[in-house]
């Protein structure tokens, strides 16, 4: 019986080098990246983010204008419109703030925040976010409540969104200024706050 063994092992041997597969005297490490990553083997590509960044520029006043900023965001495929206006929320950076950039999604007394998009339903079928508007946006200065509005709805419509259906607490519609004075009764678009836009 135990001179069979080292037969049998010869045998195995040849058999196996007759297949092609090296036979190394020690033990050799196997090359980083040659074992493939579960998510690659079920997909046979490596998995890519599942919410990829995109550019989007959003309004942020100056004086009494409205300028462009880029920022990125997630999209899933399109920029949430809640991600939008908390962007506009969170104000311009430090180094924009310098050069005289601000927002009015906030109030600059309070830090509250004086708009924002419906839970419910935030999307008409007709491609209109919904934003609801704080009893407090009514308190700014005319000029000022302009120029929420319009980094609202230039921010939101240059993502996408086809207009802007500005609501009060209860869900009822609002009727907004224009730059003109004039009050708005329907969704708002981009052409309507393009007055403000400074050319830089």
């Amino acid at each position: 019986m135990r001179g069979t063994r080292p037969a049998v092992i010869a045998i195995i041997a040849l058999l196996l080098a007759g297949c092609g597969v090296r036979l190394d005297s020690a033990p050799q490490s196997i090359p980083a990246g040659a074992i493939p990553s579960a998510a690659a083997s079920a997909t046979g590509a490596p998995s890519p983010s599942a919410n990829p960044a995109r550019a989007v520029r959003v309004w942020f006043a100056r004086e009494d204008g409205l300028v462009p900023v880029l920022t990125d965001l997630r999209r899933e495929p399109a920029v949430p419109p809640a991600d939008i206006v908390a962007a506009l929320a969170a104000g311009p950076s430090p180094e924009q703030a310098e050069d005289g950039l601000r927002t009015l999604v906030v109030d600059p007394l309070t830090d509250t925040p004086l708009a924002s998009v419906a839970e419910e339903a935030p999307v008409t079928d007709a491609g209109s976010v919904v934003v609801t508007l704080s009893p407090d946006a009514g308190a700014l200065p005319p000029g000022d409540q302009v120029l929420l509005l319009g980094q609202i709805v230039l921010s939101l419509t240059g993502a996408g969104y086809s207009s802007v259906t500005f609501v009060d607490g209860t869900g009822a519609p609002a009727a907004v200024p224009l730059p003109g004075g004039r009050l708005l009764d329907r969704p708002a678009v981009a052409r309507d706050y393009a007055g403000l836009i400074i050319e830089l």
